[in-house]
């Protein structure tokens, strides 16, 4: 006759791969969020300065002229 004991405590194993998840999820989110804003503010300089003054921009801050 065979016994099957269950055990209801939790590993450490188990423990470290749910804070790593819950971390890599965190970072996940903050990489969306930050994301979103860098679009939301390509969006609102289109809005505010035009295409060619964003390229005319960009152009000189690699150059520097």
């Amino acid at each position: 006759m065979k016994t099957v004991v269950e055990s209801t405590r939790t590993t450490e194993t188990e423990v470290t791969h749910d804070v790593l998840s819950i971390l890599m999820t965190m970072v996940s989110a903050s990489a969306l969020i930050i994301g979103v804003w860098a679009i939301a503010c390509f969006v609102a300089a289109l809005a505010n300065h035009g295409l060619t003054a964003l390229v005319r921009g960009y152009i000189s801050a690699i150059t520097g002229f």
